[in-house]
């Protein structure tokens, strides 16, 4: 190569200048050029590694999913759209004992037990409504023999909203199945076991009550009649001990009710203080033979009338107050009626309070005292007799009404039963301020009986009175010096001796002082020595248990009397004497016109029992021993002479229903005449029973001559409304209704 000469020798270096930097320039992109492309490989790896990571994850989910629908133990399959399955787990070919290869891309019902109606399994019907699933159960034969499956299918959607597949998800819920089989049949043996109850309830009814109506009416009639006062005593024993059994068939039959949940509340107005009164002079005579008190307190602000069901809330005091006076040997029993808070709406609260100074009970005792059949003595030798469901009864009743009972009692001292419960004021009830009647009087009280001494005292407060109690000679006359006094009130005998003899020292030291007899009903044949004449050491008396309203209208009378000394004593009797001062005695029986009266009765000694009291009262009667019997002499009776029947339910060939069914149908005027149901049933849907087999009235047995005047009474001369005689039948019998 020849050298280059001097004068080129610039261009060349310029030449060379210029290659060198192009190369440079080429070298600086291809560097860029690599840069970039390892930034993209990196980019590339890292894009790898999270789709690694991803795919991973995804597959990590996948088997996490499978074990989960291996694991859950649910059948589940789908269906495309022409049916076939596109898709089933494990235990669905466990369960079937189906490989999946032979039943993916196939059609699939499952077999059913024979007589089964077949569905079809993950169809489309009902998919197309919302909530787009359905859900009911299948017995279905599997592998492992017949099972309920609980299926639930639902459609499976694209993202445009098309179906695509149901899918079809089933539990087995064989033993679920079961247990409802087995719950539902014993549901049905205990409603059975219900009826059968009640059945035999009624049938014991009837059976014990039947031949009880014999004896108590035989020994009615017995009592009627001459007897000597050994034979008389032997009678009126035989009557209680009859009566006794009758309550414990009650309290039996009530307890059944309630169980049964029969019980209906009649709500209607009442006066509760002439209920509480009433209890307390109903089981007087019980206490005063066991020398107990009985003693009432009424709170002023306690509303005159309230709406309630007046019956149970007095078969509640019975029962508390019953059990009272039988636990308690001295002392009494005290009925309270107090006003509670006012609950929601402003309806009145009241409570009901029984308290008595008996046995008392300890702590084990007052938990189960509402139990079934428990009584506060358990022992072999209890001394108290009785079903321990009285107060079962009452617990259920209060409840029943909205109201709860509770029990305050200590070993020896003494009860305290409380009710409470909501009641409403009746129409025209408002807490209108209490009258003070006995405003300014001053009263002293002999406090020998603190139960009956605080009761009055607080009675005689309500009603604006001031009272002083004092517990002998020296306290009376200590108060007398202290103050003056208007009214001295005292037993007739009390522990510190003759009231009598009080009375005197009273008016010896306040000569103007009014004096006040308290005595039991049966001490009322000495009135008139004790306040008749001007020498009598009384002005007045008060018989126990005293109501307010006497009280207060004895008081007042003796008030008036020191106004007017020429008033003389006050002799007046107001409404609630005539119920505790006379002598009980039955109602009089309703005179009515002869009758021709058909008994139909299978008991001879019931049979006797009616005809004695049908023909004690003038009436002729004509006996049936069954419905057959009945029915003939009906037939019969071609001259209409017959004027009623009195029909037992229960007799042998044809009863009581049968043969008044068969009367209805008559086509003569007999078909409407009165039939009344006697029946020894006292269940309480005996008498809609009867009403609904055609009779017209009702009579339980025992029949009392009371109760058979007042129904003949009100069927005399009347036609039944019912029976399907021609419409131009008519005669002497025009119903007057």
């Amino acid at each position: 190569m020849s050298p280059i000469p001097v004068e080129q020798m610039p261009l060349f270096l310029l030449g060379l200048a210029a290659v060198l930097l192009l190369g440079i320039e080429a070298w600086r992109r291809a560097a860029a050029r690599a840069r970039a492309h390892r930034a993209e490989i990196e980019i590339l790896e890292a894009r790898i590694e999270t789709l690694r990571d991803e795919k991973w994850q995804l597959a990590e989910r996948e088997e996490r999913y499978r074990d989960l629908v291996r694991a859950q133990g649910d059948l589940i399959l789908r269906k495309d759209l022409q049916g076939r399955l596109t898709y089933v787990n494990d235990v669905f070919c466990d369960t079937f004992g189906r490989d999946r290869t032979e039943v993916i891309g196939h059609p699939f019902v499952p077999e059913l037990p024979e007589g089964q109606r077949p569905r079809m399994l993950a169809s489309f019907a009902g998919l197309a409504m919302p909530p787009y699933r359905i859900r009911y159960d299948e017995r279905t034969l599997t592998a492992r023999g017949a099972r309920w499956i609980a299926w639930e299918e639902f459609a499976i959607r694209d993202d445009d909203g098309k179906l695509i597949e149901i899918q079809a998800v089933g539990r087995d819920v064989t033993d679920r199945k079961e247990t409802e089989e087995r719950l539902a049949e014993a549901l049905q043996q205990a409603k059975d076991a219900n009826r059968a109850k009640s059945l035999f309830l009624a049938t014991m009814s009837h059976e014990i009550r039947t031949p009880m109506n014999g004896v108590l009416g035989m020994t009615k009639l017995l009592l009627d009649t001459k007897l000597n006062p050994s034979q008389r005593s032997y009678a009126e024993a035989v009557r209680a001990s009859g009566e006794a059994l009758l309550n414990i068939i009650n309290d039996i039959l009530d307890y059944s009710k309630i169980e049964a949940g029969k019980v209906t509340l009649d709500e209607v107005s009442f006066d509760p203080r002439a209920v509480i009164e009433s209890v307390a002079e109903l089981l007087a005579p019980r206490a005063f033979d066991k020398n107990l008190d009985v003693v009432t307190e009424i709170s002023p602000s306690v509303p005159r009338m309230i709406v309630g069901d007046e019956a149970r809330i007095r078969q509640i005091l019975l029962n508390l107050a019953g059990n009272a006076i039988k636990f308690t040997v001295e002392g009494g029993v005290a009925l309270r009626l107090l006003r509670a808070d006012d609950g929601p709406g402003g309806r009145p609260g009241l409570v009901f309070e029984v308290e008595d100074t008996g046995i008392g009970m300890d702590e084990h005792a007052r938990e189960h005292i509402f139990d079934e059949f428990a009584q506060a003595d358990q022992s072999h030798a209890r001394r108290y007799e009785g079903t321990g469901l009285g107060l079962a009864i009452t617990k259920r009743l209060a409840i029943a009404m909205g109201g709860r009972v509770e029990v305050e009692s200590e070993q020896g001292r003494g009860s305290v039963f409380r009710v409470s419960m909501p009641l409403r004021r009746a129409i025209g009830e408002s807490d209108a301020p209490f009258p003070a009647p006995l405003s300014g009087l001053r009263a002293i009280i002999l406090n020998d009986r603190p139960l009956v001494g605080r009761a009055l005292a607080r009675a005689a407060e309500a009603a604006g009175a001031e009272t002083h109690l004092v517990s002998g000679r020296e306290a009376l006359t200590a108060a007398l010096r202290a103050a003056p006094a208007d009214i001295f009130i005292c037993p007739l005998d009390g522990a510190e001796g003759e009231g009598a003899a009080l009375a005197a020292h009273a008016r010896a030291l306040s000569p103007g002082i009014g004096t006040l007899l308290l005595l039991r009903p049966q001490d009322r044949a000495r009135l008139d020595e004790l306040t008749g004449g001007e020498n009598a050491p009384f002005d007045g008396y008060l018989v126990r248990p005293v109501r307010a309203a006497s009280l207060v209208a004895r008081m007042t009378a003796l008030r008036v009397r020191g106004w007017m000394p020429g008033a003389g004593a006050p002799g007046t009797r107001d409404y609630d004497d005539v119920m505790t001062e006379t002598e009980p005695s039955p109602p009089p029986l309703v005179a009515i016109s002869p009758l021709t009266v058909l008994v139909a009765e299978d008991n001879e000694i019931n049979a006797l029992l009616t005809r004695t009291l049908l023909e004690h009262t003038g009436h002729e009667v004509r006996l049936a021993r069954n419905g057959l019997e009945a029915v003939a002499a009906l037939e019969a009776d071609a001259g209409g002479e017959i004027d009623l029947v009195l029909m037992d339910l229960h007799m042998p060939g044809m009863d009581g229903f049968e043969a008044t069914a068969r009367i209805r149908g008559f086509e003569t005027p007999h078909a409407h005449i009165p039939v009344i149901a006697l029946t020894a049933n006292a269940m309480a849907d005996d008498r809609q029973a009867c009403l609904d087999a055609g009779m017209d009235d009702y009579l339980s047995k025992p029949v009392a001559a009371e109760a058979l005047s007042e129904t003949l009474a009100r069927w005399a001369g009347r036609r039944s409304p019912r029976g399907a005689a021609p419409a131009g039948a008519s005669g002497e019998k025009a119903n007057h209704a």
